[in-house]
């Protein structure tokens, strides 16, 4: 049965100097479950467990699997700091924040790739907008989808590399779903937007790209990658060596079979085949190294999202 969780973005961190006790106090139910204890959300970019899961990727490689869904990162690195799960997916800010305040977790395994070549997150205006140069945000407003996220700091680092003082834009937060609409109406001038509500907004006729905003971090980037604790890893590092091994021939599959991928994404999440077929679709990651993470890493700690300076290579499993 799977089971859906939330937790939003402020309540992680004010969780993060719990979270160590948490984690001391699950291992032991960690070590005793018969089965490997995934978590999961079912959107593209956190979406190889269920292809593995499906294709039975997972039972040919002698794995055993409690596939669970939640909402988002941050109620999965919850999950994973308390016992609740054994294995997650998130993204590096998280992960580090919660390194930074003393969780051992640590990624095994790379997940989702951003890339300049098919980009799945972008900003975007009105197509009868006056947008027409980076400049012409100044006095404006974009939406992202959460302050001091990954949306926010990208246009921030946007509009600073451009010229344009950020404190001269407004940020306003909407769901992705609700910012081709805000554009057409005009209540933003700009909207940072992820697929699947991507395809829809332009879909609709009524906005256009403007810039690839996530290269103002790199051309390409690990959005989100597999993860555990330090203690779960020495206990069980054969087991975590199939579920990487497991992963990677997964992510190979996803990324040669786009059509077929985008049908199982469809029915675990709420996207429609259509859309799913039509969208932009991720890269997924088929290795792990400090390079895939280290320029969000720095840029997010300039930004004050991250207490400390933190590098790829203390985030990840050797």
């Amino acid at each position: 049965m799977t089971k859906r969780f939330d937790l939003p973005r402020s309540a992680f961190l004010a969780a993060l100097p719990l979270m160590p006790a948490l984690a001391a106090g699950g291992r032991a139910l960690a070590q005793t479950a018969p089965v490997v204890r995934i978590g999961a959300t079912a959107n593209d970019t956190y979406a190889e467990a269920y292809y593995a899961a499906d294709k039975g990727f997972f039972t040919a490689a002698g794995l055993t699997v409690e596939l669970t869904t939640f909402t988002n990162g941050a109620a999965v690195s919850a999950a994973v700091a308390a016992g609740a799960l054994d294995v997650g997916i998130s993204n590096p800010v998280q992960i580090a924040n919660a390194v930074a305040h003393g969780i051992p977790f640590a990624f095994f395994a790379g997940g989702a790739l951003y890339s300049t070549a098919a980009p799945t997150t972008v900003l975007c205006v009105a197509n009868d907008g006056k947008i027409k140069t980076p400049s012409d945000f100044a006095g404006q407003t974009i939406a992202i989808s959460a302050l001091k996220d990954i949306t926010d700091l990208a246009k921030t680092v946007y509009l600073q590399k451009n010229g344009v003082d950020p404190d001269a834009v407004k940020s306003i937060e909407l769901p992705f779903a609700e910012m081709g609409p805000a554009l057409a109406r005009g209540t933003v001038a700009g909207a940072v937007i992820s697929e699947p509500s991507l395809t829809s907004a332009v879909d609709a006729g009524n906005v256009r790209v403007f810039a690839k905003v996530f290269d103002a971090f790199a051309p390409r980037f690990l959005i989100s990658g597999w993860f555990t604790t330090r203690d779960w890893y020495a206990k069980n590092t054969p087991l975590v060596k199939r579920v990487t091994a497991t992963l990677y021939q997964t992510a190979r599959w996803a990324n040669a079979n786009k059509d077929e991928s985008a049908k199982l994404l469809a029915a675990h999440s709420k996207v429609s085949a259509e859309t799913a077929a039509k969208m932009t679709r991720c890269v997924y990651a088929e290795t792990i190294a400090p390079a895939l993470i280290d320029p969000l890493l720095q840029v997010s700690y300039r930004a004050k999202l991250i207490d400390r300076p933190i590098s790829g290579g203390e985030l990840i499993l050797t």
